[in-house]
């Protein structure tokens, strides 16, 4: 952590049920735009599937940044590689463990009822590189970190933070 700033980006898998609405949304809108060149009330609705469309496809592919800035963590959602929007940051001076999901030294925090916020990369096949932030309060957070940028930020973290951080 040369500078005090490291950038992991998450790639998700194409959501496929979006590809299809998008698909089947554009398909209606032309079908309904040029009903509307005969009736005023398709026209409408067919721009309003267009909308649909549109919003559908900004949902195809949605990835997840997490930057380490300084002791905060900061999230971002990508979404179709092109648009970015903040999901917030996180002071990890107030973190209380950082730990894979499925290790049993989180087990106390289970039973509490905390709100987990989930900006992993949602696959099965990668479920063994989710780990679990859980901050002080009633938040956790859900992250995948994999490879080797995920493995230099869960170093980063534990060169502040040595036993709140547990690696696999």
């Amino acid at each position: 952590m040369d500078n005090g700033v490291m950038e992991v980006v998450v790639k998700r898998k194409p959501n496929g049920l979006m590809s299809f609405l998008r698909i089947f949304l554009i398909l209606v809108a032309v079908i309904f735009i040029l009903i509307g060149l005969f009736r005023l009330p398709a026209l409408f609705a067919g721009f309003g599937a267009a909308f649909g469309a549109w919003f559908a496809y900004l949902n195809v592919q949605i990835d997840y940044e997490y930057d380490l800035v300084d002791r905060e963590l900061r999230l971002a959602r990508i979404q179709n590689r092109s648009r970015r929007k903040s999901l917030g940051s996180y002071d990890l001076d107030k973190m209380e463990i950082l730990a894979p999901s499925s290790s049993h030294e989180l087990d106390s925090y289970r039973s509490q009822q905390r709100k987990i916020l989930d900006f992993s990369a949602k696959d099965p096949a990668r479920q063994d590189a989710e780990y679990t932030l859980i901050l002080e309060g009633d938040s956790g957070i859900l992250l995948t970190l994999e490879g080797e940028e995920g493995e230099r930020l869960l170093r980063a973290i534990r060169q502040f933070a040595p036993r709140k951080v547990i690696m696999k």
